[in-house]
């Protein structure tokens, strides 16, 4: 693949901004900023996500569709990891991710018994998981390094008995690869490991682990750029992982892109901003945008299982909370089969009028006039988007931040933003998505038109009044 070149620290954006304690005061008939003026510029400023990164698409001739699984870590561990096949039966669920969790799971005979279960449960092994603490790989005691290497071929050979498609590693710690020697330690090891599993018939898939190797944007791009060097497709891949990019502070739709067409595995679990240590909790319990990333992975040309790492609990309870949140999102990726009714015009037609669901949020904080919060909304979706529809989402979020800053007394952000948002709108008109277009940009020209008029000394008259409403065609 063509692999992506590595982008400046000023591309690599978090997901969730932290507010700034330097933000002046509002006055008290407009709304209180929760950042300052110049956090918003930079979250607008983000030029990797303009273009795929080359190899993201290659090959991807159209959006694929994603399917729930599970990994044995969401009943961890109150199942045991050889009746996990019947649990994830019970549950509907007929794919399953095997995370090893003892040194006696690697055993030939455990993963005898475990292929049975699996095969009596009707459940298909996808993947199987390695434990980490069980294979210092690059440890500076020799001996250790060799036993562990050992045990991780031990584990090449339960996933090949198993017939897993994908061994999950995560990697040395970020520690082992801090120097130029560590890291090229680490690609010649990747490349032992990537070959012996292609031996078996099994690919290698490193995970974007918050305390690993891979724990950020850069480190995977940087890795990306050697991946040929490394294995086949067949023999080296990634598993994309938005709950550990998020815990690291790495943007997730960054972090997927770098990934390019390399993803083998997937695993979800949520994130809570405010609450760090209540880790790998089930999607859609925390804060991660979760319409935006379902489309984000379905667009990478991957169409295998997504596993839930989040804990299960000991029912069904919290497995029917997950599919209730997720499957709508699932199916309005792509309601049918990849080569079901392919060539059907209509249905064509249908998925790209569908209005994601976080722009429909995006629009109703936009009316009602919180900006700062649309931004964020429709921001997911935008990094989410790779087709021409991205830039209407985008003009619609900086003729939002456009408001904030006039809201806020920076006449010249204003200026900026509304124009920049208005041009890019301007290309969706009259009508896009449901939206009225027209009416938007004729509205929003009008308050630019006053705002340049006042200069930044009046700004502080200019006739709030006149801020569009965003009208759906069902409104």
């Amino acid at each position: 693949m063509d692999t992506p070149q590595e982008p400046s620290g000023a591309r690599i954006v978090p997901l969730f901004p932290r507010p700034s304690t330097a933000a002046p005061a509002p006055t008290p008939s407009r709304p209180a900023s929760p950042v300052d003026d110049d956090a918003v510029d930079r979250l607008l400023d983000v030029s990797a996500i303009d273009d795929p990164l080359p190899g993201e698409h290659d090959g991807v001739a159209h959006v694929r569709t994603v399917q729930l699984a599970v990994s044995s870590g969401a009943f961890y561990p109150h199942i045991a990891t050889e009746d996990v096949p019947a649990a994830a039966a019970r549950l509907g669920l007929s794919a399953i991710e095997v995370m090893l969790q003892t040194r006696g799971e690697y055993e030939p005979a455990f993963i005898g018994t475990l292929g049975a279960n699996a095969r009596a449960a009707g459940v298909e092994i996808y993947s199987v998981h390695t434990m980490s603490h069980l294979h210092p790989l690059l440890d500076a005691y020799p001996r250790r390094a060799a036993e562990g290497r050992a045990i991780f071929q031990q584990g090449i050979e339960a996933a090949a008995a198993l017939g897993a498609k994908v061994l999950v590693w995560h990697g040395p710690r970020r520690d082992q690869v801090a120097s130029e020697e560590g890291w090229e330690r680490f690609l010649a090891l990747t490349r032992e490991l990537a070959a012996a599993c292609g031996e078996a018939g099994v690919t290698l898939a490193l995970e974007n682990v918050s305390r690993g190797a891979l724990a950020q944007v850069r480190n995977v791009v940087n890795l990306a750029t050697r991946l040929n060097e490394l294995g086949s497709p067949k023999e080296i891949g990634f598993v994309f992982d938005p709950f550990q990019a998020a815990e690291a502070g790495a943007n997730p739709f960054m972090m997927l892109a770098a990934m390019g067409n390399r993803i083998v595995n997937v695993h979800i679990s949520d994130y809570r901003e405010h609450e760090p240590a209540a880790r790998h909790l089930p999607p859609g319990d925390g804060d991660l945008p979760w319409s935006a990333l379902v489309r984000a992975v379905a667009g990478s040309g991957y169409s295998g299982p997504m596993m839930i790492e989040g804990a299960l609990g000991s029912d069904d309870t919290v497995l029917t909370r997950v599919r209730e949140h997720l499957n709508p999102l699932i199916r309005s990726v792509f309601p049918f089969a990849p080569d079901a009714r392919r060539h059907e015009e209509e249905d064509a037609v249908r998925i790209q009028s569908a209005l994601p669901a976080g722009v429909r949020t995006g629009i109703a904080l936009f009316n009602q006039r919180r900006f700062f919060e649309q931004h964020e909304e429709i921001e997911h979706e935008w990094h989410a988007e790779r087709g021409p529809v991205r830039r209407l989402y985008q003009g619609i979020l900086q003729i939002g931040v456009g408001f904030y800053h006039a809201l806020n007394g920076n006449q010249r952000g204003a200026v900026l933003l509304l124009t920049g948002g208005i041009e890019k709108t301007s290309a969706f008109t009259p009508h896009a998505l449901g939206i009225d277009t027209g009416r938007l940009v004729a509205e929003a020209q009008r308050c630019l038109d006053e705002i340049v008029a006042l200069g930044p000394e009046r700004l502080d008259e200019f006739d709030t009044s006149l801020i569009p409403t965003i009208v759906l065609d069902e409104d």
